[in-house]
């Protein structure tokens, strides 16, 4: 579901915005949310500024804002304002930013975009973080997706799909065996979501994944489109 372009600066690549573009279009892809990187790296709301200009550009994409708590000073007002210019979605990094999901600013800003009915994409990260995430936010009335789980972390995930229906999930890091065809089960056929990450990571891995699961042509239209429309709120 979710994409990005620019540059990363923990690895010395440009992701231009021109070959994100390619990658949707030689996949035939009619909407992708993305972000610019320098949102996530070192320049919050300069990135969102980017970002909402690359989709005022260009039809296909829809914006992301990147928020990071440690700008906890301005950070609910930076969400009230891009939810104000239209954007829906909203990604952290506590990976990349080196901050704990336990953290109260954390909480306190999701508190602010489950107010605006906004929705919220974070890393399954580490053993035991996708039951924090579930579990400090089951109060609120907010969607989030798990994206980037791994072999490591699918039974936690299952188990959360199971127990929190707020939640839910990609399978674009899920190289195991009958993965997607789990997380469709556990989500109950409407939690599951497509993505891909790209270009930072291969569009194709996780579109042959998806195309060779052993669920319905239902479930798989659902897995690539239906489901990511529904979390948006553009969808059922």
């Amino acid at each position: 579901m979710v994409t990005s372009f620019g540059w990363d600066r923990n690895r010395p690549t440009d992701w231009g915005l021109d070959e994100l573009l390619q990658v949707l279009d030689r996949h035939g892809v009619e909407r992708a949310y993305t972000h610019s990187l320098r949102a996530v790296q070192y320049a919050g709301p300069e990135g969102n500024d980017e970002t909402l200009r690359a989709c005022a550009e260009h039809g296909v994409l829809a914006p992301v804002a990147v928020l990071d708590p440690r700008r906890f000073f301005d950070c609910r007002e930076e969400a009230r304002r891009r939810f104000e210019q239209g954007f829906r979605v909203f990604r952290f990094f506590p990976d990349v930013q080196g901050w704990s999901v336990d953290a109260l600013p954390f909480r306190k800003i999701c508190e602010t975009l489950a107010e605006l009915g906004a929705r919220v994409i974070i890393p399954a990260g580490p053993s035991g973080q996708p039951t924090r995430i579930a579990e400090l936010l089951t109060d609120l009335d907010l969607r989030v997706l798990l994206i980037g789980g791994s072999y490591g972390s699918l039974g936690e995930i299952l188990a959360v799909l199971e127990e929190f229906p707020s939640v839910y999930s990609d399978g674009h890091m899920m190289d195991s065996p009958f993965a997607i065809e789990a997380i469709v089960q556990f989500s109950g056929d409407h939690r599951a979501i497509f993505g891909s990450d790209s270009p930072m990571r291969s569009f194709e891995s996780p579109l042959l994944m998806a195309e060779h699961a052993e669920i319905s042509d239902e479930q798989r239209r659902r897995y690539l489109r239906d489901n990511a429309l529904a979390f948006v709120g553009e969808g059922a």
